[in-house]
């Protein structure tokens, strides 16, 4: 495994067009892996005002291609690639760790007379978008309290999807950040590895811990 950054230059017109159009991203992230195409998590960090995208691959990439599209151009290396299979295999039970998510957290709504699961909506509220990631904690191997995460930012995303852009897309893209102890660690590098909730084609479900 292999996790890797990108520094994306937002003072480039086609960069600030892939950010509100996550199908452009998801795509130069495909042209930078040979072979078969895979899901592969990523997202876009913010820190200070530079922007980064986050790649979590099975494989090592290239990302001459997408660095040309969004990234700096003055010709210098503007990513880093670093083996993720060695952390994992870190991983114990116990530990805590600082975490950043960014997710899609929805609930789906039955209608009257209708089988099925429902239909989805996002959480739009801060109360229900942190209870969200409470109820999903124990199942992907790790345990938060309340008072030691937030959410940092929510935001929507609305983009066109498919030939012709006909399909309209319309997602909640939440970013958490906070501190998370481990309870088991084979679940934990599953959602590590995995990723949390839906949207994960448009730049949401990595989860990234850093020590504390």
């Amino acid at each position: 495994m292999y996790l890797s950054r990108v520094a994306l230059d937002v003072r480039r017109r086609e960069t600030m067009r892939a950010l509100a159009r996550p199908t452009m991203l998801h795509g130069a992230i495909e042209q930078s892996f040979k072979g078969e195409r895979k899901r592969r998590l990523w997202r876009i960090d913010q820190l200070d005002n530079t922007h980064f995208l986050l790649v979590l691959s099975e494989d090592q990439p290239d990302f001459e291609f997408l660095n040309r599209q969004f990234g700096n151009t003055d010709g210098c290396n503007g990513w880093e690639i670093k083996s993720y299979s060695s952390f994992l295999e870190r991983i114990e039970a116990k530990q805590v760790w600082r975490f950043r998510l960014c997710a899609n957290p929805v609930h789906s709504v039955k209608e009257q007379g209708v089988t099925g699961r429902g239909k989805l909506f996002a959480h739009i509220t801060r109360e229900h978008q942190k209870k969200w990631l409470l109820d999903r904690s124990e199942k992907n191997g790790f345990s938060i309290q309340a008072n030691n995460f937030d959410v940092i930012r929510s935001e929507w995303i609305n983009f066109g999807k498919g030939i012709g852009k006909r399909e309209e897309i319309s997602m909640c893209a939440v970013v958490y950040e906070g501190v998370l102890v481990v309870t088991d660690a084979t679940r934990f590098c599953e959602a590590l590895v995995g990723g949390i909730g839906r949207g994960k084609a448009y730049g949401c479900g990595l989860l990234t811990v850093m020590r504390l």
